[in-house]
């Protein structure tokens, strides 16, 4: 009887060779069942997603990762995914703002309390001194939200992977007026506790099989084709993306990587500093000091 392991990931660039190994029942052999879903929602809908048991791994951002451990998530860190950092584009569509920085008064569009789109939004507002509050967060649950947001100027603000906006700046919907990135690996897979404990064996085969599918998608020269393809970005953006994207294929982790999210969640008011990164680690994780 196969082991059936439910993942979730962004509708993004970055899963393509997740989606292709499922269609292509790459675990079968393995005797792995694996049933992908893409949450729009990003990685706010993830962990909750984990937390109620709808789902055994997911493929967070990193930042969100910590923030939902430090609130209670009980969910360790089975790989990296991505060890380039991810570029947020800083959006708007008001005629008003010009830069992250304009003095204007600004709501901030973000998917998901706990995702991308806000923390890194909180994060890059504390490194420049900017005062946000609650109540100028305002939650509108996947990209096409946002977008729509801004558009009718419900809020000013929103940070996405910059690529995955591209055709919106292009339509003239938008405009880009910045971008920002943190000193982290953007991915990370995690696996419930109870998952582990239950198919931990499964979930590490599995692990096995995505490290050498993505190693082979990062060199297929129609890579970029397959990109551009399924995601609407051109070719030329397809390539500078996949030359900038860096897999990881191992089992280890920086320790430092994780202790800067950890001071930038603090500066938030995300208190993260109690967590212990020991026990945030699968059995066959290592820190890479």
């Amino acid at each position: 009887m196969p082991t059936r392991l439910h993942i979730g990931g962004v509708p993004e660039h970055f899963n393509l060779p997740w989606s292709i190994a499922v269609e292509k029942d790459a675990f079968g052999q393995a005797k792995i069942d694996v049933a992908w879903t893409y949450f729009s929602g990003g990685t706010g809908a993830m962990t909750k997603a984990l937390a109620s048991g709808d789902l055994d791994l997911a493929i967070l951002l990193t930042e969100g990762y910590v923030s939902a451990v430090a609130q209670g998530l009980t969910a360790k860190v089975v790989k990296v995914y991505i060890d380039t950092p991810l570029i947020w584009g800083i959006h708007t569509a008001s005629p008003n703002v010009h830069s992250v920085q304009d003095s204007s008064p600004r709501n901030y569009a973000i998917s998901r309390m706990g995702s991308g789109s806000h923390l890194m939004a909180m994060i890059h507002a504390q490194q420049l001194g900017i005062p946000v509050s609650n109540d100028q967060l305002k939650i509108v649950n996947t990209l096409d939200g946002a977008i729509d947001s801004l558009v009718k100027e419900e809020t000013q603000l929103f940070y996405w992977e910059k690529y995955m906006t591209r055709p919106f700046v292009e339509k003239g919907l938008v405009k880009k007026v910045g971008e920002f990135s943190a000193p982290w690996s953007s991915f990370l897979v995690v696996a419930t506790a109870e998952s582990l404990a239950k198919n931990g064996e499964s979930i590490k085969k599995m692990l096995d099989i995505m490290n050498e599918r993505c190693i082979s998608f990062s060199s297929n020269p129609d890579a970029a084709n397959m990109v551009s393809h399924v995601f609407h970005m051109s070719h030329e953006e397809a390539s500078a993306w996949l030359q900038r994207t860096q897999w990881n294929d191992g089992y280890k982790i920086s320790r430092s990587q994780l202790e800067n999210a950890q001071h930038a969640l603090e500066k938030i008011n995300i208190p993260s500093s109690h967590i212990s990164l020991e026990h945030c680690l699968a059995s066959w994780m290592t820190f890479d000091e």
